[in-house]
């Protein structure tokens, strides 16, 4: 997907409410952002959303939305959990304090330096660079199928070689990996979107709703079906 095209799905996101953001765009934009890209910031903060009746309380909004992602994106990628959180608490306060849009830019830039910073020290504590290059590949291409073959050469490993050096650092499979974070994703859709179960499998990567569910059941010892009817008894 085109930055662009990502950046058009996030404005309709914006306007329409937050929760039917496609964590696929979600994805594709935070990945630019933290690792600095300028020219999507640039975009994202020179398109213009109607937000609220004042263009400052516009701003507000949209920065709030920008964090709140950066911290869930940088939690997903190895980032310490609660300092994301605190971080993100205190970047909210100071979106309230702006003024103008130059300190919203100086609070964004400010905020992205801040999550990044805590997605490298986080990463760095554990493990070695090749095999956060390939955690950092399967967090970007989920929904693809990433196959041994595929990410060994992204990363430009010898797939035998990848697969004992992420095995003997991480302690599962190449596979078990990225199926279990599959999982995990699969579960926050649930909770979080209006997707059906079998978009969510489609989406994933799974052709067989029934092997989904299956595989599902057995990382969270729920059906995704029972969750479903548990979280709407519980709105």
């Amino acid at each position: 997907m085109s930055t662009s095209q990502a950046l058009k799905e996030m404005k309709n996101t914006l306007i329409s409410g937050y929760d039917h953001y496609s964590r696929e765009d979600e994805r594709h934009l935070m990945n630019r952002l933290l690792k600095g890209d300028l020219k999507v910031l640039e975009a994202y903060a020179s398109t213009q959303f109607v937000l609220a009746s004042q263009p400052l309380r516009s701003t507000k909004n949209l920065l709030i939305c920008l964090v709140a992602v950066t911290c869930r994106y940088a939690a997903d990628i190895g980032a310490d959990g609660k300092r994301c959180f605190v971080l993100s608490d205190y970047f909210i306060n100071e979106i309230e304090k702006i003024e103008d849009e130059d300190q919203a830019r100086a609070l964004v830039m400010d905020m992205l330096t801040h999550y990044h910073e805590l997605v490298q020290q986080g990463m760095s504590k554990t493990y070695t660079l090749p095999v956060r290059r390939i955690i950092r590949y399967i967090y970007e291409n989920l929904y693809e199928p990433c196959r041994l073959e595929t990410v060994a050469e992204a990363v430009k490993l010898h797939p035998t070689y990848l697969s004992y050096l992420f095995k003997s650092e991480v302690g599962v499979t190449l596979t078990s990996y990225v199926r279990s974070q599959k999982m995990e994703e699969a579960k926050k859709l649930l909770s979080n979107t209006d997707y059906s179960i079998s978009q969510i499998a489609e989406m994933l990567g799974y052709s067989s709703l029934s092997y989904f569910s299956k595989v599902f059941t057995v990382y969270f010892n729920i059906n995704p079906s029972k969750l479903t009817i548990s979280l709407i008894y519980a709105k």
